[in-house]
């Protein structure tokens, strides 16, 4: 990393027209991995690792990142490194890469939890075009916390949603029905006062706000919820000491109940479902950005016991809610994000041997 590297810029700055086609399979890898920390994660805490080994990548949780308040479980950490997972696939398939993904379900943050091997595409293989076509949508991908149009979303681009699975561990549901969108806004609105009311919750946000100017390379900036300059110089201190529930309760009520859809990823309780889970969140986003559409998080009431029973009852689901999005159209375009760089997220030495071997 160069004194040069703006948190903000640099990231999305990759360029597809510089993977080295020539290269090692080590120096593939690494460019891979510019994509992968693109990827979506709680409070963009980016809590994954990797290290690039022959013939692959292995991919880590990174503990040290989780948030004990807002995440006790760890569940949506490991959802976060399934993302990144599902990064990584779709990056190899644009780069005409095999991309085989074993899953060791580790809770041990010195062993991978994924190990992905990383080839040649075999002679008769032919590529998957979808995953291909979800490869621009990489870097456009971006939370939107404001609010979207009242434009219904095309009944093709749901159907499409709807279809997604992963691997029989995760689904997906959406819903446009007007009455049940009201009473899941009444749970997000409960959760709000409830989470805002508790000071640790609050602290363990505020850890992760950041000013709109932050040099950091992590974390959700001011602009990214809404503040301007000034506000964004306050806003981890505001998220500290004032509960602000009933304010926050009102406004996600009404973006809750306005939006055009809702959207949930459901599972059932392991390390397997939520990674699965992580995995289709990223493919959906995916497709969603690709067709225009744009999405925010309503977790609130999945992270609180008692309304995370009643939202699995209102939303009629199979299994447990473990992700609840709203989705829809939107003129404003959202803030970026600040990224970590590869090196920051590397474990040990890139590549071992494998990187200088042609």
């Amino acid at each position: 990393m160069t004194s040069e590297y703006d948190p903000m810029i640099t990231p999305y700055a990759v360029d597809e027209n510089d993977f080295p086609w020539s290269g090692t399979p080590g120096e593939r890898a690494l460019f891979l991995l510019r994509y992968a920390v693109l990827s979506p994660s709680t409070h963009n805490t980016q809590p994954w690792k990797f290290a690039v080994v022959p013939g692959g990548i292995e991919v880590f949780a990174d503990y040290g990142r989780r948030m004990p308040v807002v995440d006790p479980g760890n569940r949506e950490l490991l959802m976060s490194v399934g993302a990144a997972v599902f990064t990584l696939r779709v990056a190899a398939e644009r780069f005409g890469m095999e991309c085989r993904v074993t899953y060791s379900y580790s809770n041990d943050s010195e062993r991978p939890l994924a190990s992905i091997e990383l080839g040649p595409r075999a002679a008769g293989n032919p590529p998957d075009e979808a995953r291909a076509s979800l490869f621009g949508p990489i870097l456009r991908r971006h939370t939107n916390r404001h609010p979207f149009l009242l434009s219904r979303v095309p009944e093709a681009i749901l159907r499409r949603i709807r279809n997604l699975e992963a691997g029989g561990m995760a689904s997906i549901a959406v819903s446009t029905d007007g009455n049940i969108n009201n009473r899941v806004s009444e749970l997000v609105a409960a959760a709000d006062r409830m989470q805002l009311a508790d000071p640790s919750f609050r602290s363990d946000i505020a850890e992760w706000i950041r000013p709109n100017w932050t040099q950091k390379h992590d974390g959700v900036t001011g602009a990214a919820l809404g503040m301007n300059t000034v506000a964004s110089a306050l806003g981890s201190w505001t998220a500290r000491v004032v509960d602000t529930g009933a304010m926050r309760a009102a406004k996600d009520r009404n973006l809750c109940a306005e939006a055009p859809g809702l959207l949930v990823i459901q599972s059932e309780d392991a390390t397997p479902h939520w990674l699965a889970c992580g995995e289709l969140l990223q493919h959906a986003l995916l497709v969603l950005t690709r067709e225009g559409l744009h999405h925010s998080y309503f977790n609130m009431p999945v992270q609180v016991p008692d309304l995370r029973v009643r939202l699995r009852a209102v939303c009629g689901l199979a299994a447990w809610p473990q992700l609840l999005l709203r989705i829809g159209f939107s003129l404003t375009e959202p803030a970026r994000t600040p990224r970590r760089p590869v090196d920051e997220v590397l474990v040990g030495p890139p590549g071992g041997p494998d990187l200088h071997t042609r």
